[in-house]
């Protein structure tokens, strides 16, 4: 077995019960309802209007179902350079389970079976938790780049990825 299929074996088998993860696209009415609401929050967190530029609507996107129900999502963004995170959200009555985690991970191997050498993301201030698994989960700390680089708020990290 390849290491590509022996990890997506463990890592499958490390999700809890009722949670199934879904690779869908951005278009996804599942998807698009929870990045509405991943907006909304952070919007909310830093008193802002603008949730900035999303995701192409063909973005891959992974879509987190617990006990029957879409409560979390993440897409991902190609540039010629580097893959982005875009939207990470995992509902807030299913926080706490490691959702975050089991997306991250699937967008960095989404990330990586595209060819992508480096994942980027965007979080902020407002945002401690997501900074804290970016920092658990290997990432580092970057100039800040793209639509909010000038914000004093924003913190951008990367990760290099392997194939």
């Amino acid at each position: 077995m390849d290491a590509a299929l022996l990890n997506a074996a463990r890592y499958d088998s490390e999700m809890e019960s009722g949670v199934v993860l879904d690779e869908t696209v951005a278009t996804d009415p599942r998807v698009v309802e929870l990045v509405a609401e991943q907006e909304a929050e952070v919007m909310a967190r830093y008193d802002e209007t603008d949730p900035g530029p999303g995701a192409s609507p063909d973005s891959p996107a992974v879509l987190v179902v617990a006990d029957d129900r879409p409560v979390g999502c993440v897409l991902v963004s190609f540039t010629p350079d580097f893959a982005e995170i875009k939207r990470m959200y995992v509902a807030p009555a299913a926080r706490g389970r490691g959702l975050s985690r089991l997306l991250l991970e699937r967008a960095e191997r989404i990330a990586a079976a595209r060819g992508a050498r480096v994942l980027r993301l965007e979080t902020g201030l407002a945002q401690p938790e997501a900074m804290a698994l970016y920092r658990r989960s290997g990432y580092s700390p970057i100039p800040c780049y793209g639509y909010w680089k000038d914000d004093p708020d924003v913190r951008c990290y990367e990760k290099e990825l392997t194939a």
